[in-house]
């Protein structure tokens, strides 16, 4: 019986029955083969035909998903024969190689010759190129074979054993489909990869179970990775950045993002702004950076910053630090192992070697021929006046011209003094690089200043060292040496009040024996001395906590750290010297207090100190008074009334002062004494050591 389907009748017409039996019989599975060749190389054949297709976005994909984007489909015709489902279903696992084969290639097509294209993705380009060149291969002799099977069918000769069929072509790609589908995952995943990232995408491939993904993914790292593990070879080893494409995870960075603010942690204090420049403090903290979107994710961040340093550190010693030095040091990096990504076991042993080599020599170098350690004594001799005999003889040279206003002070005055203090004291045993670094200056002054609040001595540093002591640490000294200057001063105005109204006193005793003086004002002096005594062990225990717990303790425990033990780098060296100077200033100016009160003590300790002087101008005062009485005694003339108002008026103003003195030092002493840190408590027993503050009030007992 002749079966008509009704889309073989067309207008009524009907279909012979030979066309009919054409269109019902299946197509040879010789002619699907051939087609599968096709599909292979992303070309349609005869029967089966691949159609690229607009795919929209569904509502569950993914962001990279979510905009259209082509797909290929396939297109079986029948109208010469049927092909049956089981054979659809074979000839679409085996088109997806194809479809994947045309992924890989336009990727590879697209980015060889494109101008701009980084070398680690020429060199994935590169690496899968060469699979396609097998992928060919295997294609050609399919091609061969299906020849030769279509040479037998043909002339009726026998059919090849084994024969060429789907089935076989199945066994046969099973592993470039595999192949094929790791490239095609990696290109998709690293279309948009650079660098290190890219060889981080690829990376993640290795970790599973799967021994044939596995051997592929390392042989191609082993390869990608090429152009990442040549750039750190030029970084480790000669301290240079050969990075055309900005792939490499350490970059040089641009003049306007090298400039920051640097600062010793955490004061603020000590925030200067620094610009970039030749200078060595920018050429180490600035110059280079790590980027850590483009480290591999088979290197750690800490072996990154290793990697880091050990570059940085030998682009410093070429760059600061001389070419002698930069000969010597890679001359003890010569015999360079070749870095490999499949022998990480290697590349960790090489890079801990370089980075000790480098770190070690540039620390030395620091220690011994730039002589820090000698810089850093000197800042603590001059600058934090622990060399008692210069800081005298500075304080007598420049008091007189720091008494008066600050626009009347001289660069050459102040240069002839510090001179003179130098020649006077032990300082002129000095080593004379050290002493020109010493400069004293007046700094920028408003109307009403006087010297006393404008000067400051300053000690100069050159590269290399500015790396160590760079503007920040600079600022932070200046800070202690305006602190420590002012209680040195107020340690020498006190003395000279003390000395004085002795003085005074020692004549008026003297003289008690021929002329009427009044009691009144000998135990009101005596009332004076006691209070400046009592001032004097105030200001004389802050001396001796800032010398001895302070600076004394702080200094040993960075002598401790600078000891031939000291096995870090660069960067570890300067955080010691920040912990230093850190810990210096904190105890120095009493802080570590509550948050945003961290001045809070140190600001009380220069009020009082400024009471201090206010009550020894009051004491000189009340010297001319004295001596002004002891003269109209000598002379025998009558007591005059503004004199006398004038006494009363200088009296009311030292009682008033040492209220005032008094009050602030019991309530410094309150907060001392919860103070957190138990060296910066100490000071509050040594200030009231006999409990002479917890006494009434009105208890005017002096010290002895």
């Amino acid at each position: 019986m002749e079966v008509v389907r009704v889309a073989d009748l067309q207008h009524g017409q009907r279909i012979p029955r030979a066309e009919l039996a054409k269109r019902h019989a299946h197509v040879s599975e010789i002619d699907l083969v051939r087609d599968v060749l096709y599909l292979l190389q992303g070309i349609s054949g005869a029967y089966v035909c691949l159609r690229t297709e607009w795919q929209l976005p569904h509502d569950g994909d993914s962001q990279e998903q979510h905009a259209p984007h082509h797909i290929l489909r396939l297109e079986f015709d029948e109208r010469d024969g049927i092909i049956s489902a089981p054979t659809k279903d074979v000839i679409h696992r085996l088109a997806e190689l194809g479809q994947l084969y045309v992924r890989v290639s336009q990727f590879v097509e697209a980015h060889t010759n494109a101008a701009g294209t980084e070398r680690t993705t020429q060199s994935l380009c590169h690496f899968i190129a060469s699979e396609l060149d097998a992928y060919y291969a295997m294609v050609s002799d399919i091609e061969t074979d299906w020849n030769q099977l279509a040479e037998a069918a043909e002339g009726g000769a026998p059919l090849p054993t084994p024969r060429l069929t789907l089935l076989r072509l199945m066994q046969q790609t099973r592993e470039p489909l595999l192949r094929m589908r790791l490239m095609s995952a990696m290109v998709e995943r690293c279309k948009d990869a650079r660098g290190g990232a890219l060889v981080s995408a690829m990376h993640t491939y290795t970790l599973t179970g799967d021994p044939f993904i596995r051997r592929f993914t390392m042989r191609l790292l082993d390869h990608v990775s090429r152009p990442f593990f040549h750039t750190l070879s030029r970084w480790i080893y000669d301290g240079e950045l050969e990075d055309p494409f900005h792939e490499f995870f350490v970059a040089l960075q641009k003049p306007d993002a090298a400039r920051r603010l640097r600062r010793a942690p955490p004061d603020a204090d000590l925030m200067v702004l620094d610009e970039p420049g030749t200078d060595a403090a920018d050429v180490w903290h600035s110059k280079f950076c790590v980027r850590l979107a483009l480290l591999p994710a088979f290197l750690s961040e800490q072996f990154a910053r290793k990697i880091f340093s050990t570059g940085r550190s030998l682009n410093f010693i070429r760059c600061s630090c001389g070419e002698q030095d930069w000969a010597a040091v890679h001359t003890s990096l010569q015999g360079k192992e070749v870095l490999r990504y499949s022998d990480m076991a290697a590349l960790e042993h090489t890079i801990d070697t370089v980075y000790t080599t480098a770190s070690t020599r540039l620390v030395h170098l620091f220690l011994t021929r730039f002589r820090l350690h000698e810089h850093l004594r000197a800042l603590k001799s001059y600058l934090m006046l622990t060399m008692g005999d210069f800081a005298d003889a500075l304080m007598q040279a420049l008091a007189p011209s720091l008494s008066r206003p600050a626009h009347t002070l001289y660069q050459h005055n102040l240069s002839a003094a510090l001179e003179t203090a130098i020649r006077s004291s032990n300082a002129q045993y000095d080593d004379q690089d050290i002493l020109r670094r010493l400069d004293a200056r007046s700094l920028e002054f408003a109307p009403g200043d006087l010297g006393w609040d404008t000067f400051t001595l300053e000690y100069r540093v050159e590269s290399p060292v500015s790396a160590v002591l760079d503007a920040s640490a600079m600022a932070g000294y200046q800070i202690l040496f305006n602190y420590l200057w002012k209680i040195k001063r107020v340690e020498t105005v006190m003395n000279a009040s003390w000395v004085e109204l002795v003085a005074m006193m020692n004549a008026f005793l003297r003289s008690r024996q021929r002329h009427d003086v009044p009691p009144a004002l000998l135990k009101h002096t005596r009332t004076v001395l006691g209070h400046l005594e009592e001032m004097a062990h105030f200001v004389r225990q802050l001396q001796g906590f800032c010398q001895l717990e302070a600076i004394a303790y702080s200094w040993q425990s960075l002598e401790h750290a600078f000891a031939d033990h000291f096995d870090g780098d660069l960067d570890q060296l300067i955080e010691q010297h920040r912990t230093y100077l850190h810990t210096l200033i904190n105890k120095a100016l009493l802080r570590g207090g509550r948050k945003g009160q961290a001045d809070h003590l140190a600001g009380e300790v220069r009020a009082q100190l400024d009471t201090v002087l206010a009550y020894c101008a009051a004491v000189d005062e009340l010297a001319r008074y004295m001596t002004a009485e002891l003269a109209r005694i000598a002379s025998g003339m009558d007591a005059m009334p503004a004199t006398e108002r004038a006494y009363a008026h200088t009296s009311t103003r030292l009682s008033t002062i040492h209220a005032h003195f008094r009050t602030r030092i019991q309530a410094m002493i309150g907060v001392l004494e919860r103070h957190p840190n138990l060296s910066v408590r100490d000071l509050a027993r040594r200030w009231n050591f006999n409990l002479f503050y917890r006494r009434p009030h009105g208890d005017e007992t002096t010290r002895s």
